[in-house]
């Protein structure tokens, strides 16, 4: 009887021993699986490849993000102008849309698009700050840039209050005669992780 409960006690205190060392080594590989994975997310950011969105117009891309899947553009952006191109990111919590206005203006009409532009997007949000809102060059060539976290403030019928707030950075050019527009946006809390990302993007932007 002395021996059974001998090698019961031996063999419960192997085994415990052995889970221990199972669950340190499981702990160890989870945490090194989920630093690699961060640091391949961030490197992905931070690289970037030059694309062709048209053959007049092209930029660079952060390897994060992809052409926006058909049915996912349809259900964000159905009441939308169909863009020239939509990009998201791989976890679909940032876009990058490229479009051109239907409406003419002159080529001296920028200041005047600057302020136009500025009261659209103001009207579109319960609460706007502006972190930068001027002309700047890129490649020797005028853009009006809007770099905004924007809040909308809704109100049900019961009295329930939701909000949704981006952080949104946008670019304008006149190019023959219309406006192409450049919309990177992603949520609030993200601005860190993605505010150099959209000014490198932005920057880069070359037309023909």
């Amino acid at each position: 009887m002395d021996a059974y409960i001998f090698n019961t006690f031996f063999k419960t205190r192997i085994f415990t021993f052995v889970d221990k060392k199972l669950i340190g080594f499981m702990r160890v590989a989870l945490t090194i699986f989920i630093f690699c994975t961060l640091n391949m997310i961030v490197r992905a950011q931070e690289s970037y490849t030059r694309q062709k969105i048209t053959p007049n117009i092209s930029m660079k891309i952060s390897d994060y993000f992809q052409i926006m899947p058909p049915q996912q553009l349809l259900d964000r952006y159905a009441s939308s102008r169909i863009p020239i191109a939509m990009f998201t990111t791989l976890d679909g919590r940032a876009d990058l849309g490229i479009n051109q206005t239907a409406t003419q203006w002159g080529p001296n009409d920028i200041d005047m698009l600057l302020d136009f532009y500025k009261a659209s997007i103001a009207n579109l949000y319960s609460q706007i700050d502006f972190i930068q809102s001027k002309i700047i060059r890129v490649d020797d060539r005028q853009f009006i840039v809007f770099e905004f976290l924007g809040e909308v403030v809704d109100q049900s019928l019961l009295g329930g209050v939701s909000s949704i707030k981006k952080y949104n950075y946008i670019q304008y050019a006149l190019y023959k005669g219309k406006v192409l527009l450049f919309n990177f946006n992603c949520a609030a809390n993200d601005q860190q992780k993605w505010q150099s990302v959209a000014n490198e993007m932005m920057s880069s932007i070359r037309l023909k």
